[in-house]
């Protein structure tokens, strides 16, 4: 059980590291030390909006797995016979590489990527060496396909973007495409491989089977979780790569181990087959794909823009770009480049997707929430609600406000007297009118199409009573305050009274409706009348007080 002690006790260790970082998070209610700890890099700002207890449990889940991970790393090789040259350095190269793997060195990319592939090169030839059971035919295929998929790919990025040309773009996209498919068969190649040499265990290639299995769960979990949960969960999902790194040290573990067919013939590597892998390269070398851009919002209908939530999700994003069309819902954006290019849609979403991470509030919330709208319900929830919702709220505030007001002016009512006592008629009603900055009320036969008729004409007149076709409007001296208003209806003309009165003003009215309607701000009165027709109406009014004031509303038969 030799093999087995540094295994074990790298497993205490990082576990006991990992178990105390966790407390310690949880008394100083800070992610830091955990992420540190098991991550070994920092937490990025979007781990703190997100589950202290709910990232602590993943990172647990993580530290576990990454022990096992250093158990099946470190255990060591099984002892067994020695090994072959080839097979011995292929052992060393694995190793060196897992290394590599699994401690982070600070390099440039190119550094990184050149070194990782002056790593990979000799493994994949050795490995294709040392397989037994698989015949020459096979094992070339399989340094091919490995070379293709490992060499070629770093040589089109190391190439300047100025190199393709506009005929390369299409071409370069499917050499991607097969380069990638390369990739995959050589690998199941390997695992058939190991399945017939015999040396490797059931386990080993269970391991490396799994390396393709988990591809898509980070795509399925990041599609079920919610921003920013969905970048944490991505961070954390990069423990996956336990898989691949579990199956190379198993690999080069497993090597000693007795096969079931002797050594084939050292694959050589003819150099008519050397001469077209490095020129291959330099013969599709072409300018970079350029971005394709698109300008749909420049031709957009966006004459008619609806609510969020009226809105079809597949339409959210076309209503987006109508509104960042708009200049006027962004502060401090330059929508037009210098060239005099307009900016297209994807630098536009761009920008949303932006506010939407970081909070800048250079979009404003009326266009963000067609793009992200769990995060400006956080300020703005009344953005989330659809038409009906808002008209529904409008009509029960404007309600509860209309209330209010006839509450208010029931108070004042009672206090309001008789200003012409003398004066008896059966039809009188006295109410009151409650302005507010100078705002009159309006006498009319009870039809909106007169109140239309009136405004429409826009009459302008120093009189207290503008009067035209079927309605009248008052004016009112009182900015805020109380006005008593008293309303009385005569079978004929009553005298003149001005005795008392600021005012005394007549004006005729056509009242078809058999009515005289009053309406205003804490006054709705309506009062019958002998029967339809044109009617005069004498208004007399005066200022009682800074902010009391009292009207009578004569009205009488025209003669």
């Amino acid at each position: 059980m030799q093999r087995y002690r540094l295994g074990r006790l790298a497993v205490i260790v990082n576990m006991t590291a990992v178990v105390v970082a966790v407390v310690i998070s949880l008394a100083r209610d800070s992610l830091d030390p955990a992420w540190t700890v098991v991550q070994w890099y920092p937490p990025s700002r979007f781990a703190d909006e997100t589950s202290l207890l709910a990232v602590l449990g993943g990172l647990l889940l993580v530290g576990a797995v990454n022990s096992w991970m250093f158990w099946q790393v470190l255990r060591g090789p099984a002892d067994a016979a020695p090994l072959p040259r080839r097979a011995l350095w292929l052992r060393r190269l694995l190793y060196v590489y897992v290394g590599w793997l699994l401690i982070p060195v600070p390099l440039p990319d190119e550094v990184a990527t050149a070194f990782d592939v002056v790593l990979w090169v000799p493994i994949v030839i050795l490995l294709a060496q040392t397989l037994t059971r698989s015949g020459p035919a096979f094992r070339l295929i399989l340094v091919t396909t490995a070379l293709l998929s490992t060499v070629l790919p770093w040589v089109l990025e190391a190439a300047p973007p100025a190199s393709y040309a506009d005929w390369g773009v299409p071409v370069l996209s499917a050499v991607n495409l097969a380069l990638a498919a390369a990739g995959l068969a050589w690998f199941l190649m390997i695992l058939i491989a190991q399945r017939r040499d015999g040396r490797w265990r059931r386990t080993t290639m269970v391991l490396g089977a799994c390396q393709l299995a988990v591809i898509p769960v980070p795509i399925v979990l990041n599609r079920l979780v919610d921003f920013p949960e969905s970048v944490v969960l991505s961070d954390l999902l990069d423990v996956l790569a336990v898989f691949q790194l579990v199956w190379l040290a198993r690999t080069a573990h497993e090597l000693n181990r007795p096969g079931t067919a002797p050594d084939p013939e050292p694959l050589r590597s003819p150099r008519w087959l050397l001469a077209p892998m490095v020129l291959a390269p330099l013969a599709v070398v072409a300018p970079e794909v350029k971005p394709h851009m698109t300008y749909t919002w420049l031709d957009a209908d966006c004459s008619s823009i609806p609510l969020f939530a009226d809105t079809p999700p597949q339409d959210r994003r076309r209503v987006y770009l109508c509104l960042a069309g708009d200049g006027r819902l962004y502060e401090k954006i330059r929508f037009w480049s210098a060239g005099g290019r307009p900016v297209a849609d994807q630098q536009l979403l761009g920008k949303g997707w932006k506010s939407c991470a970081t909070g800048d509030r250079k979009v404003r919330a009326e266009a963000l929430v067609y793009l992200c709208p769990e995060v400006v319900a956080r300020d703005q929830p009344d953005l989330l609600l659809t038409a009906a919702q808002l008209k529904q709220r409008e009509a029960k505030e404007r309600a509860l406000r209309r209330q209010e007001v006839a509450d208010e002016a029931a108070q004042y009512v009672s206090g309001c007297l008789d200003p012409w006592p003398a004066l008896r008629t059966s039809r009188q009603v006295t109410a009151v009118h409650l302005p507010t900055n100078w705002d009159g009320y309006h006498i009319f036969d009870g039809r909106a199409a007169s109140l239309e008729t009136l405004d429409a004409e826009n009459i302008e007149s120093d009189s207290p009573l503008v009067a035209h076709g079927g309605a009248a409007r008052v004016g009112t001296t009182l900015e805020y305050g109380v006005a008593c208003v008293t309303v009385k209806v005569l079978r004929t003309a009553p005298p003149i009274r001005r005795k008392g009165w600021d005012d005394v003003v007549d004006a005729d009215l056509v009242l078809g409706s058999g009515r005289v309607h009053l309406r205003g701000r804490g006054i709705k009165v309506a009062v019958a009348l002998p029967k339809a027709g044109k009617y005069r109406v004498r208004l007399h009014t005066r200022t009682l007080d800074e902010s009391v004031g009292e009207d009578l509303v004569v009205v009488f038969p025209a003669s």
